[in-house]
């Protein structure tokens, strides 16, 4: 009786490499377009403290966005590898999810940008 290859694939498929590739891609899309974004949020200047200069949230926008691309580098080169590196992606992936989230963090809040505690 012969299988489906859907359900035993053999070692000859290969995997599909847009589907793994598009969701690391379009995180660090998004993760630019919103630090892009948050260049135009006014600051928030003390009454003790100076203002910050305009240009406060541009150099941690260019550090974690030159970072996120380490991470997205490591998925598109593992897209096409089977199993053996699955663990290299889902770390990948990790990494990727949380410098876009220090990032966005280190960008809103380094201009002044604070949460209301009241």
């Amino acid at each position: 009786m012969r299988q489906s290859s859907a359900v035993y694939p053999d070692a000859t498929t290969r995997p599909n490499v847009r589907a793994r590739v598009l969701p690391a891609i379009g995180v660090l899309v998004a993760t630019w377009i919103v630090m892009w974004r948050a260049q135009s949020i006014p600051t928030l200047c003390a009454l003790a403290n100076p203002c910050p200069p305009e240009d406060v949230r541009v150099a941690p926008a260019l550090l974690f966005g030159g970072l996120l691309l380490v991470p997205t580098v490591a998925l598109i080169l593992t897209a096409q590898t089977g199993r053996s590196w699955a663990w290299m992606r889902t770390l990948s992936y990790v990494v990727l999810v949380g410098l876009a989230l220090v990032g966005l963090g280190a960008v809103l809040f380094s201009g002044g940008f604070t949460v209301p505690l009241v």
